[in-house]
C-alpha cells in the first residue's frame, strides 16, 4: 500500500493575455516544475484556482492540460473542483469533467471531484445531505467533500458528514477550510475518508497524532511547498519543537501576506495573496515586467505586489532571481 502523502495544494490558475483570459500553459508548466519536488497532489479549479468563477472554456483548457502536459506523470494526483450555484449546475460540471476524463485519460492519476455543500444560507442538514446524495447518484468519481462556509453560507455538521461518508466508499477526502474543525474534532466516523485541513496557520499542531488531521490542502503550498513539506516531515519524525518553530514562522508570514491582500477590488484575498507570492518567486527582481493576471482580466496592482515582495524579503527570502529565469 502506498503511504499517505499529507500535502495537497489548490493550484492557482495562470491566465494568458487574451481579451477573454485562457489558461497560460507555459506559465502553468513552470509553476508545476517549481513545486513538484515538494508537492504532487493538486486540486484544479478550487477556490484558490477561481473554480467558482471559471468558465467552461478555461475548465476545458485545464482538462486538456491535464491530459497532454509532459510535466504531469502518474506520480501526480489531480482533483477537480465541481462548483456551482445550484445542485443541477454542480452535476452538470461534474459530468462534464467525468466525460472528458472518460474520453481521454489524464497524464496524471485522477483523484476525483471536489464538492461543496449547496450554496444556501442557513441550509438545513437534510438539504445538505440530499444535495450530496443527488450528486453521488449522478456521478461515478471518487469524491472529496469540501467544508467552505465562507462561500456557500452553510456548514456540514459532523453527523451529516458521517452519513454521507458512510453511504459510499467513494468519499475519500474531507477538506475543512472553516477554521472551526467541527468534523475533525468530533467523534463521528469518517468512513474511508482522510481529513485535510484547509484553514491556514498553526500548521504543525493540526497534524496527527497530536492534531485532528491527516494532512493539509493549503493554498499557501503554491509558494511555500518546501516549508510545508519540512513541517510535515518533522511532525512525522516526532521533532515537535522544530516543527512548531517552523510552523510559527510560516504562520506569521502567511497572515501578513493575506492581510496585505484584503481590500483589493477584484478576486479573493487567498487567491490574490498566493498569486502574488508565486509571481514574485517566478519573476524575481523583474516581476514588474510581467503581469499577474486575474480571472477578471485585470492585473494585480503594482503597489500590492511591491508589498508582497517586501514581506517576503523581510522573512528572509531571496527574491532577486525568479524560478522562470533559472
Amino acid at each position: 500500500m502506498t503511504a499517505f502523502d499529507p500535502l495537497w495544494v489548490p493550484l492557482i490558475t495562470h491566465y494568458d493575455q487574451s481579451a477573454q483570459p485562457r489558461l497560460d500553459r507555459a506559465r502553468t508548466e513552470d509553476h508545476l516544475r517549481h513545486i513538484t519536488p515538494q508537492v504532487r497532489q493538486y486540486l484544479i479549479a478550487g477556490t484558490t484556482g477561481d473554480g467558482w468563477e471559471m468558465s467552461d472554456r478555461v475548465l476545458a483548457d485545464w482538462l486538456d492540460f491535464a491530459q497532454t502536459s509532459r510535466v504531469l506523470t502518474p506520480a501526480h494526483k489531480l482533483l477537480f473542483g465541481a462548483f456551482g450555484a445550484t445542485t443541477e449546475a454542480v452535476i452538470e460540471r461534474a459530468r462534464a469533467i467525468e466525460r472528458a476524463v472518460e474520453a481521454r485519460p489524464l497524464a496524471a492519476t485522477y483523484g476525483g471531484l471536489t464538492l461543496c455543500a449547496p450554496v444556501s444560507a442557513g441550509a438545513e442538514q437534510a438539504e445538505i445531505a440530499d444535495h450530496f446524495r443527488r450528486i453521488l447518484s449522478a456521478t461515478t468519481s471518487p469524491i472529496a467533500v469540501y467544508q467552505l462556509p465562507q462561500v456557500v453560507h452553510c456548514e456540514i455538521a459532523p453527523d451529516t458528514f458521517a452519513e454521507i461518508a458512510g453511504s459510499t466508499s467513494r468519499v475519500t477526502l474531507f477538506k475543512d477550510t472553516s477554521g472551526a474543525d467541527a468534523v475533525a474534532r468530533s467523534a463521528v466516523a469518517a468512513g474511508s475518508a482522510r481529513l485535510l485541513r484547509g484553514a491556514e496557520g498553526d500548521y504543525a499542531a493540526q497534524l496527527k497524532p497530536r492534531g485532528a488531521y491527516d494532512g493539509w490542502l493549503l493554498s499557501s503550498a503554491n509558494g511555500f511547498a518546501r516549508q510545508l513539506r519540512s513541517i510535515a516531515d518533522l511532525v512525522a519524525n516526532g521533532q515537535w519543537e522544530a516543527a512548531a518553530a517552523e510552523s510559527e514562522a510560516l504562520t506569521a508570514l502567511v497572515e501578513a501576506l493575506f492581510a496585505a491582500a484584503e481590500g483589493l477590488p477584484s478576486g479573493n484575498p487567498f487567491s490574490n495573496a498566493n498569486r502574488a507570492v508565486d509571481h514574485v518567486f517566478a519573476q524575481g527582481a523583474r516581476w514588474r515586467d510581467a503581469p499577474a493576471r486575474l480571472v477578471s482580466g485585470e492585473d494585480l496592482p503594482e503597489p500590492f505586489l511591491a508589498r508582497i515582495e517586501s514581506l517576503l524579503q523581510g522573512a528572509g527570502f531571496d527574491t532577486s532571481q525568479g524560478y522562470r529565469g533559472r
